[in-house]
This record gives structure tokens, C-alpha cells and sequence, in this order.
């Protein structure tokens, strides 16, 4: 069923809030023994030690939430065709067990597809914060149906 946006409903510089997310200790580390095992994600006694002075979650993890995030919204259910890509990821601050995540999202491009008239492309900015401010940036460039 398509009950999200089409390309048409999108445009240039509108902007999305998601629900927000509060990360524990032990999804981050569960998180991290499977996908990401270095000590500052796995062991509290090293990550105390480490420069984070305390456990932190993945990176990986990061962006991971926020895609949930965003596809729990719902807004291109049925009219999303994936993606080609991501781009310009920058992790700035250590995201730790407790931390609530809000994630805006944002057009930062809009357009019809040259190659295929049924279907555009857009590029969607996530800027993921805690309490203490921006943790994380990222893009993902998604094929978006068209209404036609």
C-alpha cells in the first residue's frame, strides 16, 4: 500500500521531526559485540579509560537509529525505492546509555530522475541531537516514486 509521499508532495529545504529514541547501556553494547566491538562500545572498564571517559555507542549505531527513526514516520511508505547511497557522515559527539536521540530531517535536494521518468531522487540530511546538542550528520540519497 502507498500511503507515503511522492515526489511531487516533496520539495527543497522541508523539514521532518522524528519520535525520539533513548539508547541503553545494553543496546549499546549488544549493538557493538555484534557489529562494532571495540572497547569503548563493549566494556565499561575500558571505555572508563578510554579518551570517551565512559561507554559510547557505535557510530554505526547511530545513523542505524535514525533511519529507524525516519522510516517509523511512515512519510514514504510504498513510494521509497531505496537507495544509491549515503554521503557526508560526520560522527561529532559521543552519543552515551541514556542519551535521548531527536533526528531532523531535511530535503537538501529534490529532482526528477534523468534516467527513469517514473521516479526522482532526493537527498535527505539527518541531523541527529541529544540534550548536549548535534551528535551526528549524515545524507541518504533515496528513489522516490512519482504520483504518474
Amino acid at each position: 500500500m502507498m500511503s507515503g509521499l511522492f515526489l511531487e508532495d516533496l520539495y527543497l529545504g522541508q523539514k521532518f521531526t522524528t519520535d525520539p529514541v533513548t539508547i541503553s547501556e545494553s543496546e549499546i553494547i549488544a549493538f557493538a559485540e555484534k557489529y562494532d566491538p571495540q572497547p569503548f562500545h563493549i566494556d565499561k572498564d575500558s571505555a572508563e579509560k578510554s579518551v570517551y571517559g565512559g561507554l559510547i555507542a557505535s557510530g554505526f549505531q547511530t545513523i542505524a537509529i535514525a533511519a529507524g527513526q525516519w522510516l517509523r514516520t511512515g512519510l514514504l511508505k510504498g513510494t521509497s525505492l531505496g537507495g544509491p547511497g549515503m554521503k557526508d557522515i560526520s560522527w561529532l559527539a559521543p552519543v552515551r546509555p541514556g542519551d535521548v536521540l531527536n533526528t531532523l530531517v531535511e530535503i537538501t535536494d529534490c529532482r526528477v530522475s534523468k534516467s527513469r521518468s517514473d521516479r526522482g531522487i532526493v537527498h535527505f540530511q539527518y541531523t541527529i541531537s541529544n540534550k548536549g546538542g548535534v551528535v551526528a550528520i549524515f545524507t541518504t540519497i533515496i528513489m522516490v516514486r512519482k504520483r504518474n
